[in-house]
């Protein structure tokens, strides 16, 4: 028998998550498809209607801009004909080199003028509808070109030459070229009407027409109340489509007009209603959803194949493996908490590995401490009876010398024994508040020094002025000091050099020694702070491990990194010390 429920549970995820957003989709995107047709209608035109009202505000505020930046180029002409008016009150020798100047930046008339309105200096075939302003003023003219009425936006200032008061006036053409902006959209149509006698009379100025403009009186009412724009509607059926700015002179008094308004509608925002569009609409929503489920379930099934794959890697010990946050915020979520995890699994990891090796380290060192101490004593009955044969015995000089080879051997084990019995059961030492500088770098320098010039090396201390207080033990820091001094020796070359750092910063301190030899091989060099793990033919591998544990008892840290020129930098870093003095303190 057919059972709806068994069936579905028997599909696998991609299918159903198909089939699910199929039928949470389909049925709604036809009422939808209908809906979204009749308000991207309503949008529309609400956009029409917003879009051109901004458009003609940009281009009166434009006009307004333009008006001040002619007055701030008239003020800088006017100031440097000023100066120059060392020259004849009639010459326009001066202007003459402003106008290419001036043209090149957009302004098409020019009028250099006195007290009686003679026109000394004249640049732009242009005749002015009214006299030439006698006082400074920034606002917008008309005049005549060609026998065409033209708009002009300019600034007159007032100037001495001479001994009399002169006017210059500085004018930009205000036409379709000025309005470069809007003239890119070609839907656009775009008119300037000058406004005459208070509103009573409207001339439309565009491209040179000269014939009365059509604007509805409550509009103009409206502009000469003071509104920047109204928008009105009515073009085609389409909302509001026409938009009105106003244009004011100085005075702000209403002397033009800008109207935009849309040369045509689109066939596509008149038909979204009809039955023909919205069934296309649902047609190809629905195609759209089938292919929508499709990648969905796919891009949903994906991220989780991966997320088991990622289990499975984590089950068998892999905790380094990361998944690719993506699939959505859920599943990206679910992906970054696994990572998360990995990462602490990871550390925690290497925690327990690296404390299984810390143990490993104390076990070693206490079983060494036990065979150390078990030594010393045969050792010491070795010494004891060959320097008694040497001092009882007469020995032949090749006999003397082989007990001379058994009693060097003999020391330089008990120097060994010494070395890790201090590293394994190192001293209480107590920290004290010192100069590091004056009681630990130069004294160690100067010690090695001596041996460094022995070996041909040079070597610095840089260091600044002053001392540098520190919580710590004079000994302790000392010897740690000379390790890496003689390790520098050792590795630099003969010619060589050896350089000593001290930096200090708020709170810190950092020693730095540096050598031009070859180098931490790059074996060594992630376990080179570890015991009885060198790269010398006679080394104990203790030197840095020791080194590691003194800085690690004063709350340091020890580093090492490669020198630019080739060479090795070992840094030791401290805690400046406090204005209070520590107590002792133990290890």
């Amino acid at each position: 028998m057919f059972s709806p429920t068994r069936w579905w549970s028997r599909l696998a995820l991609r299918p159903k998550l198909t089939l699910s957003f199929l039928m949470v989709s389909v049925p709604p995107v036809l009422v939808a498809s209908f809906i979204a047709a009749q308000t991207m209608s309503a949008v529309f035109e609400t956009n029409v209607q917003q879009w051109i009202g901004e458009i003609a505000r940009f281009m009166a505020n434009e006009a307004q801009e333009a008006q001040e930046e002619a007055m701030h180029a008239t003020s800088i002409v006017a100031k440097a004909l000023s100066q120059a008016s060392a020259q004849p009150a009639g010459s326009d020798t001066s202007l003459e080199a402003f106008a290419d100047l001036l043209t090149s930046v957009g302004y098409d008339f020019v009028r250099l003028y006195d007290g009686s309105g003679r026109v000394l200096y004249a640049m732009g075939d242009l005749q002015l509808a009214r006299p030439l302003p006698q006082e400074p003023v920034a606002s917008i003219f008309f005049a005549h070109s060609q026998g065409k009425p033209v708009m002009l936006v300019g600034a007159v200032q007032k100037l001495r030459l001479g001994d009399a008061d002169h006017f210059l006036f500085i004018g930009n053409l205000l036409d379709e070229q000025f309005f470069n902006a809007p003239q890119t959209i070609r839907s656009l149509d775009l008119h300037l009407v000058e406004v005459r006698h208070e509103g009573r009379k409207l001339q439309d100025i565009t491209s040179g027409q000269g014939r009365p403009a059509d604007v509805p009186p409550d509009v103009l009412s409206r502009l000469q109340e003071g509104a920047d724009s109204v928008s009105r509607g009515g073009v085609m059926g389409v909302g509001p489509a026409v938009a009105y700015a106003a244009l004011r002179d100085g005075n702000h008094h209403l002397v033009g007009i800008v109207i935009c308004r849309l040369n045509g509608a689109t066939a596509l925002f008149e038909r979204l209603g009809t039955w023909w569009l919205f069934l296309a609409l649902a047609a190809v929503a629905g195609l759209l959803s089938l292919l929508a489920g499709i990648g969905m379930s796919r891009r949903l099934s994906a991220p989780l194949r991966q997320i088991t794959q990622g289990l499975t890697s984590v089950a068998d010990g892999d905790y380094r493996i990361r998944l690719r946050e993506e699939g959505g915020r859920e599943i990206a979520d679910l992906a970054a908490g696994f990572n998360t995890m990995t990462a602490q699994l990871e550390t925690l990891h290497a925690l327990e590995a690296k404390m299984r090796h810390s143990a490993q380290l104390a076990t070693l060192g206490e079983a060494a401490a036990v065979i150390a101490h078990e030594i010393r004593n045969p050792l010491g009955i070795i010494k004891t009876s060959t320097e008694l044969v040497r001092r009882k015995t007469q020995l032949a000089p090749s006999e003397d010398r082989l007990m001379g080879f058994v009693l060097e051997e003999v020391n330089r084990i008990e120097r060994l024994v010494a070395d890790l019995l201090d590293y394994v059961r190192p001293d209480h030492f107590e920290r004290h508040r010192i100069d590091l500088l004056a009681e630990v770098v130069q004294p160690a320098v100067d010690f090695a020094g001596a041996e460094l010039s022995r070996r041909g090396i040079s070597h610095v201390l840089i260091a600044p002025e002053g001392p540098l207080p520190v919580n710590g033990d004079v000994d302790r820091l000392y010897q740690a000091l000379l390790n890496l001094l003689l390790n520098a020796a050792d590795a630099a070359p003969e010619g060589g050099h050896v350089i000593v750092r001290l930096k200090a910063c708020s709170d810190e301190v950092t020693l730095e020694v540096e050598d031009n030899g070859p180098g931490v091989p790059p074996d060594v060099e992630g376990r080179m702070f570890e015991p009885f793990v060198t790269s010398k033919a006679n080394g104990t591998g203790l030197g840095l491990a020791k080194v590691q544990s003194t800085l690690q008892a004063h709350e340091g840290a020890v580093s090492y990194r490669k020198a630019p020129g080739g060479g090795a930098i070992f840094s030791l870093r401290l805690a400046l010390a406090e204005d209070r003095t520590l107590v002792a303190a133990s290890q």
